[in-house]
C-alpha cells in the first residue's frame, strides 16, 4: 500500500489549484464539486428500480426510514470526524407524540461516548445505507433524498449548527422534515457569576434551518450546560429569538426544552386554560406549558395535551372555536448534573 501510494504521488500530481484541508479547519464544502446526482434519470437495468415509486418507497422505509438518526461533526485524535448513528434513547414503540415518556435529545450523551449499546446489538446502531447508496447513481439520488427526508435528524454539534449551510449541502438540509438540535448554553471565566446565555450562538443556528430547511415540518429544541453553567441558564432571551423563530416559520409540531428546574419555576401559577372542544385536563400528565402566539405579546398557558404534538385550540374561541393557538411546547428537559440518568436502551 505504502508503494502504491508513492506511485500515484509521483505519476499523478494533484490537480492544479486543489489544496489540503488542514485537520484544524473544520470539513467545509469545496467551492467546485463533481456532481454526483444526475440531472435526469433514463430507465435503469436492476429490477428494483423498474418497481413502481408507491412499491419502492415502502420497501426503503421499512429499510431506511422512520428512525432517528445523529449527524455530528467531532474533534477526535486532532482532526474533525463525522459521527452517525441510528438513536436507540427511547424504547421500540415510545414516539415524539407521546409527551410524556419521550425522552427528547437533551439526555443523549452520543456525542461524547462510543455508541457501547448493551440492550441493542451493535448492527443496528448502525444506518446501513451506504451500500445501497454506492450500488448506482440512481440508487444514490433516490437513497440520499429518503434518508435526509423520512428520518429525524439529530444534530449536537454547535461547530455543524453554525456552519450548516457550509458542511452540509443546501438540497440535502432542504429535505429534512424532522430535526432535533441541543444548544449549549456559555459563559467567560470573567462572569461567572451572571446568567450562562445562548443567545449568540441560538440566533445563527435558527437562521440557519429558517434559510435552509424549508421543508422541515417538526422541531425539538434542547437547551443544555455544562457542570457549572447548569443552575445559571436564562431561559428568557431564548424565548424570545424562538419566539422570532415561530413567527417566521409558522410551524404546527414544535417543541423547546429547558432545564428541568426552571420548567416548573415557570410553570408555578400558572391557571389551566381550558377549551370547549378539548377534553379537561385533570391531573398533572394530562397538561403541559404552551407558549401562545395568538397575540402580540407571548403568553404561557398550562394546557391540555389531547392534540399534542400539534397546537392546542386558541383561547379566548373565536368564530366556530376550530382554530388553532400559533405557537408551541415547552418541555422540561436538561436535570442537571447532578441527577441520575436512567438509560432504557442505547445512549446514543
Amino acid at each position: 500500500m505504502a508503494k502504491l501510494r508513492a506511485w500515484v504521488k509521483k505519476h499523478l500530481p494533484s490537480r492544479p489549484g486543489h489544496k489540503k484541508q488542514s485537520k484544524d479547519q473544520l470539513p467545509f464544502l469545496s467551492s467546485s464539486r463533481r456532481p454526483v446526482t444526475p440531472t435526469s434519470l433514463s430507465t435503469p437495468g436492476c429490477l428494483f428500480f423498474q418497481l413502481p415509486g408507491d412499491i419502492r418507497t415502502m420497501i426503503l422505509t421499512m429499510a431506511f426510514g422512520g428512525r432517528t438518526l445523529h449527524v455530528d461533526i467531532v474533534r477526535r485524535d486532532e482532526a474533525w470526524r463525522w459521527r452517525g448513528a441510528v438513536c436507540h434513547r427511547n424504547l421500540a414503540g415510545t414516539q415524539s407524540s407521546m409527551r410524556y415518556g419521550w425522552h427528547g435529545p437533551w439526555i443523549d450523551y452520543y456525542m461524547w461516548n462510543d455508541c457501547g449499546c448493551k440492550e441493542t446489538p451493535p448492527e443496528e446502531c448502525k444506518i446501513g445505507i451506504m451500500g445501497f447508496l454506492l450500488s448506482c447513481k440512481q440508487g444514490y439520488t433516490e437513497g440520499i433524498n429518503f434518508l435526509y427526508s423520512t428520518n429525524t435528524i439529530d444534530i449536537q454539534s454547535t461547530p455543524l449548527l453554525l456552519h450548516l449551510p457550509q458542511i452540509i449541502l443546501p438540497n440535502r438540509l432542504a429535505c429534512i422534515k424532522s430535526l432535533e438540535i441541543i444548544i449549549w448554553a456559555q459563559s467567560t471565566e470573567s462572569d461567572n457569576d451572571k446568567p450562562a446565555t445562548t443567545e449568540n450562538r441560538l440566533e445563527p443556528i435558527l437562521n440557519n434551518i429558517a434559510t435552509h430547511c424549508h421543508q422541515l415540518r417538526s422541531l425539538c429544541i434542547s437547551l443544555m450546560a455544562t457542570d457549572e453553567n447548569y443552575k445559571k441558564i436564562s431561559t428568557t432571551p431564548a424565548l424570545h429569538l424562538v419566539d422570532a423563530f415561530h413567527r417566521s416559520t409558522h410551524m404546527r409540531n414544535m417543541k423547546f426544552e429547558i432545564p428541568y428546574g426552571s420548567y416548573f419555576t415557570t410553570a408555578a401559577g400558572k391557571p389551566t386554560v381550558n377549551h370547549p372542544r378539548e377534553a379537561p385536563a385533570t391531573g398533572r400528565r394530562q397538561r403541559s406549558l404552551w407558549r401562545s402566539l395568538d397575540s402580540e405579546v407571548p403568553v404561557l398557558q398550562d394546557r391540555s395535551i389531547e392534540r399534542y404534538p400539534f397546537p392546542p385550540l386558541r383561547v379566548p374561541v373565536l368564530e366556530d372555536g376550530d382554530e388553532e393557538s400559533a405557537g408551541y411546547w415547552i418541555l422540561q428537559g436538561d436535570e442537571g448534573p447532578y441527577k441520575p440518568v436512567y438509560w432504557q436502551g442505547c445512549p446514543g
